[in-house]
């Protein structure tokens, strides 16, 4: 082999194991800035189960939701997590919800809000912020005036609609079953945008995701028994009151199961065991 060969296969060699390690380099850098993203996330696994623990047991261990939102609010001070500050738009929604004098819950469903808004100005998109300050806007409508309620009803279904669009599932197809109950309940034209048709759209595609949702039973039987399909009603409204609530979600199934019994009353029913009680 000529020296002129063995030269340029010299410098091949050379440049072949500058490009490796350069590759290896870029591999272990990209890694590292990876890992340290993985790490700096604050919706950890391990932090999600305990919001979903403490938004599970909020009507009866209130402590230990003030803990948590505690905790997570010192967590994400200076986060830029979408989905985290969203998290803690839904633990201030549960809060909220526990207060009983009506205008300091306004003014802590009001916080809810603007955690949820700090959420979607870093992800227009995040279908937890979305879906939390929707609900916080209706538990706002249910303690205000008539005219301040329905002002607030077209940003609530726009936001709603939004999340069926992104991600119907979410929270138990949540999404479409507030829009079928906002669509049954609210005054039809020319007064506001009720109809039962869309109520009826949406919970029925509420039920077909998640049949077992005490929830959406409840709604959709009320619906189905004031459009005269009493039938299956009562069948929705059977389903209510015979499956067992655990203790964590009694206080806020209390006024499902009522739904749920006066279908039953009105179509003719008698010697009613609610549940596991």
């Amino acid at each position: 082999m000529s020296n002129f060969i063995k030269s340029n296969l010299k410098q091949l060699k050379k440049k072949l194991i500058l490009f490796i390690c350069g590759v290896v380099a870029l591999i272990c850098l990209t890694s590292s800035v990876l890992a340290h993203r993985s790490a700096s996330t604050v919706l950890t696994l391990e932090n999600q189960q305990k919001i979903e623990l403490a938004a599970w047991k909020y009507a009866i261990d209130t402590p230990l939701l003030l803990e948590t939102i505690d905790w997570f609010r010192d967590l994400t001070r200076n986060s830029r997590e979408s989905a985290a500050l969203a998290e803690l738009a839904r633990l201030k929604f549960m809060r909220a919800q526990l207060e009983l004098d009506k205008h300091h819950r306004v003014h802590l469903f009001e916080r809810s809000i603007a955690m949820a808004d700090q959420a979607l100005a870093l992800n227009a998109n995040d279908v937890r912020g979305l879906f939390w300050k929707a609900a916080a806007m209706g538990k706002i409508a249910e303690d205000s005036g008539m005219l301040n309620a329905l002002r607030m009803l077209r940003p609530m279904e726009d936001l709603l609609l939004k999340v069926v669009e992104l991600d119907e599932r979410y929270e138990n197809a949540g999404a479409h079953r507030a829009l079928g109950r906002m669509y049954h309940k609210l005054p039809r034209f020319p007064i506001s945008f009720g109809s039962n048709q869309k109520a009826l759209a949406h919970l029925k595609r509420a039920y077909g995701l998640f049949p077992q949702d005490i929830i959406t039973r409840a709604f959709y039987a009320e619906l189905l028994y004031e459009i005269g399909r009493k039938y299956e009603a009562r069948k929705h409204a059977d389903f209510v009151l015979t499956t067992p609530i655990a203790e964590e979600d009694a206080l806020e199934f209390t006024e499902y199961v009522d739904i749920a019994l006066e279908v039953v009353k009105k179509t003719g029913g008698a010697n009613i065991k609610v549940g596991n009680y």
